[in-house]
């Protein structure tokens, strides 16, 4: 047997053709010739393996930047928070008797929404 260096050739003599071989007479003046298989190593499988590793890398690094949209996001709301908690909550009530809103309030709420919004 003989192994490229690589290990991408593989060369390996017949064992069924060696027991022919053994058992063929040679004083025929047939000449035979040896047999030998050569496999080749599957390289589209490396290459394949190559590409799914660069999808996974490239995955990663997605899902690491939308954990930073995350955080920033995230940030965004408790400061929004922090306003509105330091801020009197002033709640008007309307003609009809339900509850509403200052503008500026209403203002801060569609804004952390939308960040919501976006982030989905």
């Amino acid at each position: 047997m003989m192994d490229s260096s690589k290990g991408r050739v593989v060369i390996r003599e017949d064992p069924l053709f060696n027991n022919f071989a053994s058992t063929f007479d040679p004083s025929k003046k047939e000449s035979h010739l040896e047999v030998v298989f050569v496999m080749i190593t599957n390289v589209t499988a490396e290459v394949a393996m190559t590409k799914m590793e660069g999808k996974i890398n490239l995955l990663i690094k997605v899902v690491e930047e939308r954990d930073h949209e995350i955080v920033a996001l995230e940030d965004q709301m408790k400061a929004c928070e922090t306003i509105e908690s330091s801020q009197a909550s002033i709640v008007k009530v309307n003609d009809k008797g339900k509850f509403v809103l200052e503008e500026n309030q209403m203002q801060q709420f569609i804004y952390v929404a939308s960040l919501m919004g976006k982030q989905l």
